[in-house]
């Protein structure tokens, strides 16, 4: 098993810090595996790590660059003058205009002069070299943006930009969200690089709607799901949807995060998923409005379901949800 480590990625619902646990409650120790709300890799990376054919998939533009960069890439990495290049590059008006309506929405004018420079450059750039590029400028983008989410009203994103009043508030300034996205993008470049290797078989990444995304896999032994329950942090086209926008990289796919629909689509991802593996791993923290208990029935109809737990707390829980959080884990036999 391969030991390295994942770089620091600033994604809400990350399961970087239980995914070794995940992992060592998959039901095969080998094989070819579907993670299907990949998000910020964490799943995916352990899975890479421990030797697995990795295909993972999600929706969001922002989490596929990365996945890309980290997961299906086997070797390519990027050098400071590569990435310096930026500083000679002059954008034309009408490139820079394309993100104009960023101005006063998450960044100052001039600093959407050097993320247009950034974005044009990793343009420019071909195959895994884009890809790792675009994923260091997601994570400057969101490093410089407080609470890390790009649904934070200009308003507000002055006010905790200010070292003095973030100081006053929290007691502490805070002066990361005003470095410029080039320091951000040095300063993570070599633990991007070093996350990088080949463990032997070709991963893939897709950018697809859950659904369509099963179909494209094809066969596996395992398809874990970590999907966006209702009544948790789950608006993630919020948090980092205007990444997409960007590179005008935004599809269509089913919104399963209200109430409304989800139990209509679990059923639809459950069915299709056992027509494709052996086994599903489920992910549900005991916090989301549907509980774990009323998703056991269903999942039973399609197999044998075994239920693991471990307390965790999220970074961005209550003082008082820290002390009831639970992590739940399904995995499923599927009936043949």
């Amino acid at each position: 098993m391969a030991n390295y480590k994942l770089p620091k990625i600033n994604y809400i619902g990350n399961k970087e810090k239980l995914s070794k646990w995940v992992l060592d409650n998959f039901p095969v120790e080998q094989g070819r595996i579907l993670d299907l709300f990949a998000g910020g890799s964490s799943v995916s990376f352990e899975a890479k790590n421990r030797g697995f054919e990795v295909v993972s998939n999600d929706a969001l533009y922002s989490s596929f660059v990365v996945n890309k960069a980290l997961i299906e890439n086997k070797s390519v990495t990027l050098s400071e003058k590569e990435i310096l290049k930026f500083e000679d590059i002059n954008v034309d008006s009408e490139y820079r205009q394309k993100i104009s309506w960023l101005e006063n929405d998450l960044y100052h004018p001039s600093e959407i002069d050097e993320l247009s420079k950034l974005t044009y450059l990793s343009e420019q750039l071909k195959g895994y070299k884009k890809y790792l590029l675009q994923a260091l400028i997601r994570r400057a983008m969101i490093r410089k943006l407080p609470y890390s989410r790009m649904n934070i009203d200009w308003k507000n994103i002055l006010k905790l930009r200010d070292e003095e009043y973030s100081y006053e508030k929290y007691g502490r300034r805070r002066a990361y969200h005003n470095e410029p996205f080039i320091n951000h993008i040095l300063h993570d470049l070599a633990s991007y690089n070093a996350a990088i290797f080949d463990n032997g078989h070709k991963n893939k990444v897709y950018q697809l709607d859950a659904l369509s995304a099963i179909k494209k896999a094809g066969k596996v032994n395992v398809i874990y799901l970590d999907p966006p329950y209702p009544s948790t942090m789950n608006n993630y086209a919020g948090f980092y949807g205007k990444f997409d926008q960007i590179f005008d990289k935004e599809i269509e796919y089913q919104d399963i995060t209200s109430g409304d629909n989800f139990l209509y689509y679990f059923d639809q991802l459950i069915d299709l998923a056992s027509k494709y593996s052996d086994y599903l791993v489920i992910s549900l923290n005991t916090s989301g409005k549907i509980m774990f208990e009323n998703l056991v029935d269903r999942l039973s109809f399609y197999g044998q379901v075994e239920i693991k737990q471990k307390k965790h707390n999220y970074q961005i829980s209550g003082k008082e949800a820290k002390n009831k959080n639970m992590e739940l884990l399904a995995v499923v036999k599927f009936y043949k």
